[in-house]
């Protein structure tokens, strides 16, 4: 049997073409009123800026202005992630392409998730690009990256290291040992910038032993500073408590929140934290095996794991000496 994407049900097609017409009603109306009061190449831009508007508002956000208004997002197929500029430019010029047979050709392509067997109702372009259209349950003030979600108290629960599982909370969790109270105060930093290097994040206080901790991500950009230390990750982060170090992440297609993730460091063992962020933090494995986190659950971070942030990963090198 196939099985469902846990973050969220398949659109149904009815619902899929009914958000696609008002996407196209859209860009229709604002060329058509280009066209009456300007000229026709002027209607013709107004739609290639429209259209560049839905790939972009699908790229950032999973949802055009049809999507929100029936309640739909598109996500990858593999993750409750937002699909990114390619598999959005692929999704959309499939449906562009179709529309160019007979102009009905797009709803075609629209409404081929029909054909789909697999019970996911993926269209022909979803296929192509690795997406999958959702039906997101309505709520009161819905959240984006911009907007962390309120969390509960945190809990907290650990890993077994074999077998490698699906991180869960089970009721043993709360039984588990809290990391260590930190022995001194820290200070907050904010990065420095060098020219032509990626902000670096420098050291503070007295370390423990003498030891450093490096974060280094996928795009080069590294941080650095003495343990113990609590950092917080996001695109614009604000520290939480007293001490907490922040680092802005370089996210240039905002899929990472604000405040999204945060690293408890106490010279010997690490914690992460989701905080609530809206595109998830996962944790990967040496073997490749992805856990996702839950939002406000302290997850230990074992030696060699990568973290995932949005399309971002860190890895943490534990660095005896001054910074490097």
């Amino acid at each position: 049997m196939t099985q469902t994407p846990p973050f969220g049900a398949p659109a149904t097609v009815g619902v899929r073409v009914g958000a696609f017409s008002v996407d196209a009603a859209l860009v229709v109306i604002a060329a058509g009123v280009a066209s009456l009061l300007g000229s026709p190449v002027l209607g013709a831009a107004v739609a290639a800026e429209a259209l560049l508007g839905l790939w972009i508002l699908q790229a950032r956000r999973g949802a055009t202005p049809g999507a929100l208004l029936f309640g739909l997002r598109a996500s990858r197929v593999e993750a409750p992630v937002v699909p990114g500029a390619g598999r959005a430019f692929v999704r959309g010029a499939l449906v562009v392409l179709g529309g160019l047979v007979l102009v009905a050709g797009a709803w075609v392509v629209v409404a081929s998730a029909a054909f789909d067997r697999s019970g996911r109702r993926r269209s022909w372009a979803d296929r192509a690009a690795g997406t999958v259209l959702l039906a997101v349950p309505r709520t009161k003030g819905g959240t984006d990256a911009d907007t962390p979600r309120a969390l509960a108290e945190p809990t907290v629960h650990a890993r077994s290291a074999t077998p490698r599982e699906p991180l869960r909370v089970d009721a043993s969790a709360a039984a588990l040992p809290d990391a260590p109270a930190w022995g001194e105060p820290l200070v907050a930093l904010e990065s420095r910038t060098v020219a032509g290097e990626r902000p670096v994040a420098p050291s503070a206080v007295a370390s423990v032993g003498g030891a450093q901790l490096l974060v280094i991500f996928d795009t080069g950009q590294r941080a650095q500073f003495a343990l113990p230390a609590a950092v917080l990750f996001g695109r614009a982060p604000v520290a939480e408590q007293p001490g907490d170090v922040v680092v802005a992440v370089d996210d240039p297609d905002r899929l990472i929140s604000k405040t999204h993730l945060r690293l408890e460091h106490d010279g010997d063992t690490a914690w992460v934290i989701d905080a609530g962020s809206t595109n998830g933090s996962e944790l990967i494995d040496d073997d490749g095996t992805v856990h996702v986190l839950r939002p406000g659950s302290r997850t230990l971070l074992e030696d060699g794991t990568r973290v995932r942030l949005g399309e971002r990963i860190f890895t943490l090198s534990r660095l005896i000496g001054g910074p490097v």
